[in-house]
């Protein structure tokens, strides 16, 4: 069921990345079709088609997934094994045949982002033969492969061949930050909470010893290092630097740790996370904090807290962004490039992981992380714990109060003692959103975190079912070496028992729909529409036994 662990970092890095881009092909144009990816059931031979040129790749297939994630031991094209750089003109000419109106421009920055993940990615195979997973910061520093229905998981536009060690999260790197005093009447930060960023003591001796008398007149700005060397090429920042505006600090104070979201950075001595911006391209979006992006963070947080989301659920909690700071520039593009989140940490560091790292098997390793974390208690009850800590308690945030979470794998954490899951905790809340059909009246519903019925209900049943269980269902199955339906199975009956009990209309909706929908990151990432993309209907694995008694529902 895994790759051969005799093989290198490069021929991993190949046999992922074929993996990604088949499955995202077989779950945009066509997995469904008989005509498309065909399996002998005997001996588990596999043949995937490619109409628009007329070509096939065969092989043979380790595991089924019936939601799509389907894991491949060999790949051949014409006799002779598979290589992405072979596959990736398969590809492109079929998402031409799909999408009329296409430049060279769409096919070289696709295939551009295809060839910098792979060779990200071998580098970080390499260097995780090496790596121990332990707690929170080593399962940050451990997603590996990334999304898996991503046509370019790990493609990052910005660092230099030396800085990918030195900044990747997969490579265990730490650094100290760099800083910038911003003078206070240019200094911007917003606060919903006491819990504000307090400096270690020897941040503050460096700034007092840089500044001087001048320290009272100016505010402090962390900053990547990679983006402080950034803004010095910028000729507005100059001026300001000129102006005295800002003063470049440099780098000096408590290590911080990246995390899998790179931009983000764990700093222990500080027991927060810091949302940091950072100019560059990573997976498919640029990854700087904008004004928008904060001000829904922030309206979010302060909507949660007023509406005592989770309240009576205690093994369910929200790590929260609990202020902002930034430059109150004219150009608001150049003030986003200095803005900063804030996020507290108050989980037990020692025993907390991010979802979609122990997910995924380790290079060399024939399990998922999971797998070793759950040690020999029974998976039925550790999926059945798992559920009513975080299905159960979304799915009745969304029903009562209208509150919707994205909470996919990489925006979720869990605290697992003994074997079984006690805490989940869901972070990044940008991505919230409000049926605003059941919000609270006292708020101004016209803003961005407030949606339709339909679209607040499309977004969560994407982010945590399709993408969150999807994927972590393929792994335990995979794990145990059954079929995923199984575990879909023992989703149904918590929902079902929950609709008798609550008759909640989201849980009879998540039951009864026919399809979902997820996104289309292959077609939208080539048609560079990373940021509003296209979607796709996925076949809901919930659905078989209501279908003829309940609402038929379709929402894509």
């Amino acid at each position: 069921m895994t790759v051969d662990s005799r093989m290198n970092s490069k021929e991993k890095a190949n046999h992922h990345t074929c993996k990604t881009l088949l499955n995202c092909y077989l779950r945009e144009h066509g997995g469904w079709n008989g005509h498309i990816f065909m399996i002998d059931q005997r001996t588990k031979n596999y043949r995937i088609h490619f109409p628009a040129c007329n070509a096939s790749i065969y092989g043979e297939l380790a595991y089924y997934s019936a939601m799509g994630e389907h894991e491949f031991s060999s790949y051949f094209v014409q006799g002779e094994r598979l290589h992405y750089t072979v596959l990736l003109p398969l590809i492109i000419r079929e998402l031409q045949e799909t999408y009329a109106t296409l430049s060279h421009e769409n096919k070289e920055g696709f295939t551009h982002k295809v060839n910098n993940s792979y060779h990200k990615l071998s580098i970080f195979i390499e260097q995780a033969d090496k790596l121990q997973f332990m707690d929170y910061i080593t399962s940050e520093q451990s997603l590996i492969y990334g999304h898996p229905l991503h046509p370019f998981p790990k493609n990052t536009a910005g660092f230099r061949e030396d800085e990918i060690k030195r900044f990747s999260p997969e490579c265990r790197s730490s650094f100290q930050l760099c800083y910038v005093a911003v003078r206070s009447d240019v200094f911007l930060e917003e606060w919903l909470s006491k819990e504000r960023i307090s400096w270690p003591s020897d941040v503050e001796e460096q700034v007092k010893r840089k500044l001087g008398k001048q320290q009272r007149r100016y505010r402090l700005l962390p900053m990547h290092p990679w983006q402080y060397q950034h803004l010095q090429s910028i000729e507005a920042v100059q001026d300001y630097v000129q102006e005295e505006r800002l003063i470049l600090l440099g780098r000096f104070g408590p290590l911080a740790y990246p995390t899998s979201s790179v931009r983000t950075v764990y700093v222990p001595e500080m027991k927060c996370n810091l949302k940091l911006s950072l100019n560059m391209q990573i997976t498919n979006m640029r990854r700087n904090n904008t004004n928008v992006q904060m001000r829904r963070t922030l309206d979010a947080v302060r909507y949660l807290w007023q509406q005592n989301c989770f309240h009576n659920e205690p093994s369910t909690s929200i790590s929260c962004e609990t202020g902002t700071c930034t430059c109150d520039f004219a150009d608001e593009r150049l003030s986003e490039l200095f803005t900063v989140a804030y996020r507290p940490i108050h989980f037990d560091t020692s025993s907390t992981y991010v979802l979609s790292s122990i997910v995924e098997v380790a290079p060399g390793s024939r399990f998922s992380r999971l797998q070793t974390l759950i040690g020999k208690t029974p998976v039925d009850k550790w999926f059945q714990r798992y559920l009513q800590i975080s299905l159960l308690p979304i799915v009745r945030e969304a029903g009562m109060q209208g509150i919707h979470f994205e909470a996919h794998l990489q925006n979720s954490l869990l605290t697992i003692k003994n074997g079984m899951p006690e805490m989940f905790i869901i972070r990044d809340l940008e991505g919230v959103s409000i049926d605003v059909e059941k919000a609270d009246k006292g708020f101004e519903t016209s803003g961005p975190l407030f949606y339709a019925t339909n679209d607040a209900w499309r977004r969560t049943s994407y982010y945590f079912i399709v993408n969150h269980l999807g994927s972590l269902i393929h792994a335990i199955a995979r794990d145990a070496g059954i079929e995923e339906e199984y575990f879909w199975n023992i989703v149904a009956k918590a929902l079902e028992n929950e609709l008798r009990e609550t008759n909640n209309a989201f849980v009879l909706y998540l039951l009864s729909a026919k399809t979902f929908a997820a996104k289309k990151n292959m077609g939208s990432c080539f048609l560079g529409k990373g940021e509003t993309p296209d979607f796709v209907p996925v076949r809901n694995l919930m659905r078989r036994k209501w279908g003829e008694t309940h609402a038929d529902t379709t929402l894509v």
